[in-house]
Formats: structure tokens, sequence, C-alpha cells
């Protein structure tokens, strides 16, 4: 079964290789951005999850 982190960390592979492979030529600067682009949307996605967790998901509970 896919989880959802899973499925962000395969996102977050495949966007940051594309994006490198199209706006950098060096190794140097391609390795330098592919990291940059990769941990920003891992740890970013991590950060607004654990931003969100306090709120909840589902709809208000009635009153009594």
């Amino acid at each position: 079964m896919l989880s959802h982190f899973l499925l962000m960390v395969v996102y977050a592979l495949v966007v940051s290789l594309f994006f490198t492979c199209l706006w950098r030529r060096e190794r140097r600067a391609q390795v330098a951005l592919f990291l940059q682009l990769f941990l920003g949307m891992v740890v970013g996605g991590l950060a607004v999850a654990w931003l969100m967790f306090p709120f909840p998901s589902g709809p208000p509970a009635p009153f009594p």
C-alpha cells in the first residue's frame, strides 16, 4: 500500500530531476539545485503537515 509520504517523496524526486535537467548544465550546479528543490519540497511538505495537524479535518461537531 502506498503512503502519502512515499508519494510525496516520489513526486519531489521526479519534479526535482525535471527542473534540474531543464535549468542547469554543469554537474555541480545540477546537484546543488536538485538538493535544494528536493529537500525544500519534502521538508516544506512535512512542515505544512505539522502546522495543519492540530486542526480537525472533518466537519465541526454539533452543539448539544
